[in-house]
């Protein structure tokens, strides 16, 4: 079994082809080696108590009531809904809703201009 400096050995994963492919972008997209994203993915996953993740989404949405309110009191209503296009044009695109937890996903929000296309 081959091994790096630091100690990391060669491994074998049995994936399908199209399961390798899904990984592999997911990989690109993140900016990471695919063994550190696949090492990074599958030790990363502890899943948040339910009620931080409660809390997490209360606050979130409510300050996204109080956001729309203020724009739609100052009159600016059509900004309001154009980025709510924007954002559900994004989650379209990232397809399945667990990819908004991988690793990449803040790095293709933050990409996002302000009308929805993806930045130069």
């Amino acid at each position: 079994m081959r091994e790096d400096a630091s100690g990391r050995r060669q491994r074998a994963v049995m994936a399908t082809d199209a399961e390798w492919e899904r990984i592999g972008r997911a990989a690109a997209e993140s900016n990471m080696d695919l063994s550190r994203y696949v090492i990074h993915r599958a030790l990363d996953l502890a899943p948040l108590p339910p009620e931080v993740l409660r809390r997490a989404v209360r606050e979130m949405l409510v300050l996204s009531r109080l956001e729309e309110r203020r724009l739609r009191e100052a009159g600016a209503g059509k900004i309001w809904e154009d980025a709510c296009d924007a954002v559900d044009e994004w989650i379209e695109r990232e397809g399945m809703l667990d990819r908004l937890t991988d690793p990449g996903a803040a790095n293709r929000w933050k990409a996002m201009g302000p009308a929805g296309e993806e930045s130069p």
